[in-house]
């Protein structure tokens, strides 16, 4: 479904004029749209942690933060697809609320909003609901009383939890949260020997392939990671707080990493989904950022679905491009020698 509709449907309610116009309102999980420009821009503060989202409504004029703070006389909630995520949202954005202050949420139907709303209904008691543009819209009003016993309960499920087999920790929400992805692990069996220097880990998530890193080649002398989801890149400081070899960046890739002394080295598994959608553009938009920030004979290691277009790419900014392992759905390039142009 279209995310612009999702937010469509988050307005119903004021629209049609069920609920009046707040003059103070926060928006989780925050998307730039043009149903906000107006009577809203002034209104909110939007809470995104996606850094490439966050860059876009900071572009379009919207005040935006990574985590919010402070009383509101109204919220709205964008429900994802993580469960535990969205029960964790409902909790901070009830502490937000003002006595009297009203909470609107909208999710896809496809994403499970019908339960949500359920829930919702039985923790908080609905004051209204909407169904429109394939979504449902419901609000609820806080009054003078504690949050329910269930708020404490869901922000304490959406707090960092050790992942399967590799004693670090991540949180509801993240990729691959409660186990090591496939990628990862192949990736990291592919490593050259004698991995040493300084290096980057371009989306790092919550810092698996660093932490792993830094424990496997005692000649690595620096580490950067770079990652877009403020969460994950929270639970990479952590798992990896403790060496003062790593250094953590909330950093758009895609939009390339700042200027610094080339890198010796460069790993990385990238996302491929915008939402939904695959999109190979974010993977290429990862190698460019490689092929700038690495030194001339530097090496540049790659996971990726093996059914995404990235070989050519590959080819175009390095000389030297090997297939190092093709395996459970993925495959591993080693690339250097990149070219000059």
């Amino acid at each position: 479904m279209n995310d612009s509709k999702i937010i469509d449907a988050l307005l119903l309610p004021f629209e049609r004029d069920l609920l009046p116009l707040p003059r103070r309102a926060f928006l989780m999980r925050a998307e730039p749209h043009e149903a906000l420009w107006d009577e809203w821009r002034s209104r909110l503060v939007c809470e995104q942690g996606f850094k490439p989202t966050f860059d876009r409504l900071i572009q379009v004029g919207f005040e935006t933060v990574a985590r919010l703070e402070g009383r509101f006389a109204a919220g709205l909630v964008l429900l994802t697809k993580h469960k535990a995520e969205n029960r964790a949202n409902l909790a901070r954005a009830w502490g937000l609320l003002e006595p009297g202050g009203v909470l609107v949420c909208c999710g896809a139907n496809a994403l499970g909003a019908a339960s949500h709303e359920r829930e919702a209904e039985r923790v908080f008691g609905l004051a209204g609901s909407l169904s429109k543009h394939q979504a449902r819209t419901f609000w609820m009003v806080r009054g003078t009383d504690s949050p329910p016993a269930d708020c404490a309960e869901w922000l304490a499920a959406a707090e960092p939890r050790p992942v399967e087999g590799c004693g670090l920790v991540a949180r509801a929400g993240c990729f691959s949260s409660d186990h090591v992805d496939k990628g990862s692990r192949l990736l990291l069996d592919c490593l050259p020997e004698g991995l040493a220097g300084r290096g980057a880990d371009l989306g790092a998530g919550w810092g698996y392939l660093s932490a792993e890193i830094l424990r496997r080649f005692p000649e690595v002398t620096d580490i950067d990671l770079f990652e877009a989801e403020a969460l994950a890149l929270e639970d990479a400081r952590s798992n990896l707080g403790g060496s003062e070899k790593a250094a953590f960046h909330w950093l758009d890739v895609g939009a390339g990493l700042p200027k610094c002394e080339p890198y010796d080295w460069i790993v990385s598994n990238p996302p491929f989904h915008e939402g939904r959608k695959a999109d190979p553009a974010i993977g290429q938009g990862f190698i460019t950022a490689a092929w700038k920030a690495i030194r001339r004979r530097g090496k540049f290691i790659l996971v990726a679905n093996r059914s995404l277009p990235y070989e050519a790419e590959l080819r175009r900014r390095f000389r030297e491009v090997t297939l190092l392992r093709e395996a459970d759905g993925f495959k591993v390039y080693l690339a250097s020698n990149r070219h000059d142009k």
